[in-house]
């Protein structure tokens, strides 16, 4: 039995000791025991904000699989714990128990390891119960079970409230656990806390029951869950207003705010529950639990946790204020609950069995919430634009030496975090779209069903998902026989990277022949290759192509495959006649981007291909395939593949594009080189270059004009938004002008209850502009705007906006407040903040100086946490481009060996991006200038 009160353990806590090195040291636990079920009670103190902490007990049930004389499972170094509140009993089958003796109790700190050695060995299919109770503080981070806090608006008190963030290994920080996904049990959780506060976990609340000796205290007891990892157990106390959904369907819906907030939770109470049911009828299984929770919490690390039955978000994830809330916002909302939705059957039901197959859950998640997006909120076209988004950011992050597999080993508690990166959610997300294309949606759906049911309440691994998808593709016949989806798909996860593919074309003969080789952002540059780096790698890639004779880019099946053979190398492919092409018809590869691939032609094609953007007919050519021809020239001229006369010319066509997509792929390279022409003496040139491609699409969506006058339709309101900003940056027409006109009215206003008159789309551009040309006194009227904001999504804005400002002593003012511990800035909006000044030509040496000289005090800020300030390293180097820069970048790196160590790929591939930017700086830069002085 459990006891009823836990205070009288808080009154002599003995810690045990750590020892430097326990019996038992590898990274995986023991596989002698196997979790049944935890009883869990915690009892939860917020009342004193100087003695945040929670108290709790832990009884395990244990089947045991193999004999062993000791149990090892996790527990973090913050828990206290004592060896005379540790006991081990055997239970017969009737349920009797009798303790076991417990020789020595060990903790391992190098992997949280608590360990009991016993006085016998323990026999299997033989079930225990290990009681453990703990104490602890909360911590100042935002994991394990942590305290968070908000402003009441009324009293203007500080309010607390508790909650967990336990994903990938943090369950152990807040309770003993078996802290692996493939150690699945069920669990009965009691939260004890006053009665003025509400408790929320994974099932629907079972009773409350008074606690006796405590007065306006209560324990609320929870249903049992169903079998589940540990990482996916929450609970939460705090004193939030709930909003039920109004819905037909069987699952009762929930979403939980500060009771200020309540309002902006619509939005996402009435869009969940829709995709809820739409996910049970793609996925043909129904949700299993009564229930689904959301829970906007102030302090959250990451965007949101899919956690069983509770859900948790940050509050800008979440919060959508339909009078100051952009489209934008909207659309990012709907986005973040279509993917935590979707991880309920890709995550929860199904759990990968180890962290380097996390892409199981994540790029599921992301695919499927580009379906879930498509069919419910189709004005928004999320399909195509969310595809093309994971396409370009696989394409520019997976391009270095620095990257990783899909999947891969993962031997170390830093590396769990480290897959929380663009290559498991982007570049899963993308190699399971190429999948659905090439196996086609039946079976598809018809192998993802068979999956989920086959591994329900249970862990899988990749080669579960081939085996279930194989199975389909030979049921239906939709995949060629002398191919099998594990030998295809397992160089896209086991392999770092992606393919160019080389295309020429024999146009006396009418064939092509088309090669790989891996693509890398250093392209021609000897100096960077390793090892014989490029013949190591081949991938089973899925050729479709259009021509101009037969343009159908609805046809996005492979009509070839290029192969490797036994030995993993390219299997170059020849192919006679493609689709009747003719000598003076253009081919395109990679239909409506199917795979993750870059395409180099012969000039003859990529003058073919000109010709044809640059008339009347170019729409002809798909649209995201519009937006693939200009990625691949602007990434093969920039390595060194391409020649910048060839990619300008086919530039140029796009001062007739109204489509966002082409746009998007333009932009986020012309980005890159922005950064680095501004330092030149010949950027004026540059600047004349991008004016005059921007000019007719910024007059085509009506320049600053709002929505009402302008023809910014629903989906174009991101496009406008991108062209604004460049427009703005510049000093296109009028652009700066307008920006500058809207924020003055509203600063003249100059009362807070009056309602904000820039447009809620321009917001993003107005405020960065205005506060590019204005003063102090501009500065300080938006940072004033955002201490009274209480729109989540425009707090966020004003702090990205504030990084815009030109005045160094302004900039040097708001980094200090970013930093500064007792801010108003939340700690996991700080990288927002940073980036946005790090972004800016003035800000960006201002923020190198600042980290680099400041680095030991933001260590203790970010208590030691390496991957924060990596993150943080990270948004400086992509700026740095010269010699120098490149230098005191190395420097410091070199001074800081424990980063090195803590945060290794991050920071290999943060050196990795300043050397490409060199590269370019130093190899290419020329050359296109040269040509832009050609052009213009």
């Amino acid at each position: 039995m459990f006891s009823t009160e836990m205070s009288l353990f808080l009154s002599y806590i003995l810690v045990i000791s750590t020892f430097g090195q326990a019996s038992y040291d590898h990274y995986r636990l023991p596989q002698t025991l196997q979790p049944q079920h935890y009883n869990l009670r915690i009892l939860t103190h917020l009342e004193d904000e100087d003695r945040l902490s929670f108290s709790g007990e832990v009884e395990i049930e244990l089947r045991v699989l193999q004999p062993t004389s000791n149990i090892t499972l996790h527990a973090g170094s913050r828990l206290q714990m004592t060896s005379n509140r540790t006991n081990l009993y055997y239970m017969d089958e009737n349920g009797n128990k009798k303790k076991i003796g417990v020789r020595a109790v060990e903790r391992n700190s190098k992997y949280d390891y608590y360990i009991l050695v016993l006085g016998k060995v323990l026999e299997p299919r033989q079930n225990y119960a290990l009681y453990i109770q703990f104490f602890a503080s909360f911590g100042g981070g935002m994991s394990g079970y942590y305290a968070s806090s908000y402003k009441d608006q009324n009293s203007n008190k500080t309010r607390y409230l508790s909650v967990t963030q336990f994903e990938p290994a943090y369950a152990r920080t807040a309770f003993p656990c078996f802290d692996e996904p493939a150690f699945k049990a069920t669990f009965n959780i009691t939260l004890g806390h006053p009665t003025k506060y509400v408790a929320l976990s994974n099932m629907p609340i079972s009773k409350k029951i008074p606690m006796s000796g405590r007065k306006n205290w209560l324990w609320t007891i929870f249903e049992q869950t169903l079998p589940m990892s540990s990482y996916l157990v929450c609970y939460s106390v705090n004193d939030f207003a709930g909003l039920t959904s109004r819905n037909d369907f069987s699952v009762e819906f929930t979403t939980w705010a500060r009771a200020s907030a309540i309002a902006q939770c619509k939005y996402a109470a009435e869009i969940g529950p829709r995709l809820l049911d739409h996910y049970e009828r793609m996925f043909e299984i129904d949700y299993p639990l009564p229930k689904v929770d959301q829970l906007a919490v102030p302090d959250f690390s990451a965007g949101a946790m899919e956690n069983w039955g509770l859900i948790t978000y940050r509050e800008a994830a979440l919060f959508y204020a339909p009078e100051a809330s952009s489209e934008v916002d909207k659309q990012r909302v709907a986005n973040i609950i279509a993917h935590e939705l979707a991880h309920q059957w890709f995550g929860n039901l199904v759990t990968m069995k180890w962290w380097n197959d996390l892409w199981l859950n994540e790029g599921f998640a992301t695919y499927v919430a580009t379906l879930g997006m498509q069919k419910l909120c189709s004005k928004w076209h999320a399909y195509a634009e969310e595809s093309l988004e994971n396409m370009m950011i696989v394409l520019n992050s997976d391009a270095y030496y620095s990257t990783r597999a899909v999947s891969q080993t993962v031997s170390r508690a830093s590396q769990f975090a480290e897959q929380f990166d663009p290559i498991t959610y982007r570049k899963g997300a993308v190699i399971i779209r190429m999948m659905h294309m090439f196996i086609g949606d039946t079976t598809f759906r018809n192998g993802l069903n068979c999956y989920l049911k086959r591994h329900a309440y249970s862990n899988a691994d990749q080669s579960d998902l081939w085996r279930s998808l194989s199975d389909a593709a030979h049921k239906f016949g939709s995949f060629p026989k002398y191919l099998d989806v594990q030998t295809v798909m397992d160089t896209w996860t086991l392999q770092a990277g992606y393919p160019l593919i080389t295309v020429h074309r024999d146009y006396s003969r009418n064939t092509i022949s088309i090669n790989q080789r891996r693509f890398l952002m250093h392209g021609l540059d000897k100096t960077m290759e390793k090892d014989n780096f490029f013949s190591k790698e081949c991938w089973f890639v899925p050729i479709s192509y259009a021509s101009r004779s037969m343009a159908n880019f609805t046809a996005t099946e492979p009509r070839v495959w290029l192969q490797c053979d036994s030995q993993g190398k390219d299997i170059p492919l020849e192919v006679q006649s493609p689709l009747g092409a003719k000598e003076d018809q253009w081919l395109i590869l990679n239909v409506q981007l199917t795979a993750p691939f870059r395409v180099n032609y012969d000039t003859i094609n990529w003058k073919l291909i000109i010709k044809t953007l640059q008339g009347g007919d170019f729409r002809r050519i798909h649209t995201m395939n519009r937006a693939q021809l200009i990625d691949d020239a602007l990434a093969l001229s920039w390595n060194g593949y391409l020649c910048y006369k060839l990619t300008l010319d086919l530039l140029r066509y796009i001062k007739q594009e109204h489509a966002y997509m082409p746009w998007r792929a333009a932009l986020d390279h012309l980005a890159a080189i922005y950064r680095i022409m501004k330092q030149s003496p010949d950027f004026a040139v540059f600047q004349h270059f991008m004016n005059d491609l921007l000019s007719p699409i910024y007059d085509y969506l009506g320049g600053m004009e709002t929505e009402a006058n302008g023809r910014c339709r629903h989906h174009h309101i991101a496009h406008k938004t991108l062209i604004n900003q460049w427009a703005c940056r510049l000093a296109l027409y009028d652009c700066v002008e307008c920006a500058v006109q809207y924020y003055h009215r509203w600063f003249i206003s100059n009362d807070p209850d009056l309602a904000n008159p820039v447009p809620q789309n321009l917001r993003s551009v107005v405020y960065c502009a205005a506060l590019r040309q204005g003063d102090e006194s501009d500065w300080n009227f938006l940072w004033q705007r955002y201490s009274n904001a209480t729109v989540a999504s425009e707090r966020r804005l004003i702090l990205q906006a504030l990084g815009c400002t030109q005045i160094e002593f302004v900039i040097r003012r708001y980094l200090k407040i970013i930093f500064d511990e007792n801010s108003s800035i939340r700690k996991q909006d700080i990288s927002l903040a940073f980036g946005a000044i790090a972004r800016s030509d003035i800000g960006f040496p201002l923020a190198k100086d600042y980290f680099m000289n400041n680095f030991s005090l933001l260590t203790k800020s970010f208590e030691s946490n390496y991957r924060e300030l990596a993150a943080l390293l990270l948004q400086i180097t992509r700026h740095i481009s010269s010699p120098h820069d490149y230098g005191a970048l190395k420097m410091f790196i070199d001074c800081h060996k424990k980063l090195q160590k803590l945060a290794t790929r991050t920071v290999r591939h943060a050196v990795e991006l300043a050397q490409v930017n060199l590269h370019w700086r130093q190899k290419q830069q020329a050359q296109f200038t040269r040509c832009l002085k050609d052009h213009y």
